[in-house]
């Protein structure tokens, strides 16, 4: 049974990227506090529930359900985009035995300001179980880990869907100690306000009669460059204004800035384009940025999606280099999700490692 929950787990960690796709939300949640509840079930080890039954925890003296009910509460605080740290507690109670477990954790989310943020988390938790006549059992030590999803409801409230399998070592199991126990919730998540990122100076003021598309959104554009841009070169094909700057609108695909076969180190011809790309962004003081990156159908889907969030990082590391405020932009990985040609030719593979793309994206 452990070797399918295992099995289970693996499965829904290569399908969580999938759902990391979704566009970012407006707010800001680094820096934010998280207060999150929900029910479900925990599925108690059977070498565990066997203990349980023969030592007269359960009612009439038999077996507890396996299966039994849970509710849980957690508080966690944001570090980051991707890190945080909790503290909670499950409950569970059935057949007579009630399951109090307090834990201690940290989680790493893919993109915590996205719509859809699949997220890993692990720690440390203690498992007091009491049963008929006042027994009473708990581990002399328990670990877990997990995956959950959560969908932004709003800016501030959440559906949280997450799933732990713990191993808790229990001096008094007849045979092997250690028993592997999994719960499964469904909830809410809150989250406060999180820090604002610094607002950028303006320039010059706006021009009011010049609309420019941005995605599917139209808008006042940012004044033009000031400045000429003069280091690098610019993306082949891609349109210049009159100071040497690339106009900056909708989405612009970076072309010449490839990787090598399974690698996300930047290549010599890359950081030329990324100098004049550096340059061009700075002229655009109100405007944020997505880079995404992505890759041909060859490996599988979840590799896919880390090897291009990691190319696409390695792209906007090298723009904080240049000056660039990291707050302005996100790096995004779609991995093989939308292609631009088929896949089944090696052509259409070659199109579909496309450059990185830049889009623009509304304050």
């Amino acid at each position: 049974m452990c070797d399918q929950i295992l099995k289970s787990v693996r499965t829904l960690a290569a399908l969580l990227p999938l759902l990391a796709l979704a566009q970012p939300a407006a707010a800001q949640r680094d820096g934010s506090w998280e207060f999150s509840g929900g029910v479900g079930a925990l599925y108690t080890d059977g070498d565990l529930a066997s203990f349980l039954g023969s030592n007269g925890f359960a009612n009439s003296g038999s077996t507890p359900s396996r299966f039994v009910p849970a509710a849980a509460v957690r508080v966690g605080y944001n570090v980051s985009n991707h890190w945080g740290f909790s503290i909670g507690t499950d409950g569970a109670t059935g057949s007579g035995v009630k399951y109090l477990t307090p834990l201690a954790a940290a989680t790493y989310t893919a993109n915590l300001n996205a719509k859809f943020s699949p997220f890993f988390t692990g720690g440390t938790q203690f498992t007091r179980i009491t049963g008929e006549n006042s027994r009473k059992t708990h581990p002399t030590w328990g670990a877990h880990l997990g995956l959950g999803i959560r969908n932004m409801l709003s800016p501030n409230v959440a559906l949280r869907l997450e799933g732990r399998i713990a191993a808790e070592h229990y001096a008094e199991l007849p045979g092997a100690k250690t028993a592997y126990n999994s719960i499964l919730t469904l909830g809410l998540s809150y989250f406060t306000a999180g820090r604002r990122a610094p607002e950028a100076a303006a320039v010059a003021p706006p021009c009011p009669l010049c609309q420019v598309r941005v995605d599917t959104v139209w808008r006042t554009p940012p004044p033009p460059p000031p400045r000429k841009c003069e280091h690098g070169v610019a993306p082949a094909g891609a349109p210049v204004d009159q100071y040497g700057c690339l106009v900056l609108r909708d989405t612009l695909l970076l072309e010449g800035v490839h990787f090598d076969f399974d690698k996300s180190d930047l290549t010599s011809t890359a950081r030329p384009i990324l100098d004049r790309v550096a340059e061009s962004m700075l002229a655009y003081p109100e405007a944020f940025f997505e880079i995404a990156g992505h890759t041909d159908s060859v490996g599988t889907f979840a590799y896919n999606f880390l090897l291009s969030a990691r190319r696409a990082a390695a792209v906007r590391n090298y723009l904080i280099g240049q000056g660039v405020p990291a707050y302005k932009m996100t790096a995004v990985g779609y991995g093989e999700g939308f292609p631009i040609a088929p896949n089944a030719t090696v052509e259409g593979r070659a199109l579909n490692r496309r450059g990185i793309e830049l889009r623009v994206k509304r304050p």
